[in-house]
């Protein structure tokens, strides 16, 4: 599956199973694993956010990445939060285009749990 789109609230534990699902396929099954995130292109959660401008440009980032990336053989997770389905249709394009299969794996969390993780990681 050589594309996998992580989909959640923020604070929901998409980075954590992102890097979860890549120490498993690198050490388990032995695939190639390459994982774009935010933070992979250095772009800092809150600010990226505060503005639909940066987010349409950190959008723009994250396809590119992925279609820098993308290959039959490699497998490229997405964490970030692709909330928008047009954007998610976008990877599904991408994808198709390099003849290759895609999967959407959405981390659901209780929203008031993901409330409280984010409310304490703001304090660190």
């Amino acid at each position: 599956m050589p594309l996998v789109v992580m989909c959640g609230f923020p604070c929901s534990g998409k980075t954590k199973r992102a890097n979860e699902l890549k120490s498993y396929l690198q050490n388990s099954r032995g695939r190639s694993v390459q994982l774009s995130s935010d933070e992979s292109l250095n772009f800092e959660r809150n600010t990226a956010y505060a503005a639909s401008s940066s987010e349409k440009e950190l959008r723009g980032l994250l396809k590119s990445s992925v279609e820098r990336l993308i290959s039959r053989d490699d497998i490229v997770i997405l964490d970030s939060l692709n909330y928008i389905k047009g954007f998610r249709y976008e990877l599904y394009c991408v994808a198709k285009a390099h003849k290759t299969t895609h999967c959407v794996v959405s981390v659901v969390i209780i929203l008031l749990a993901t409330t409280i993780i984010c409310s304490l990681s703001t304090l660190n």
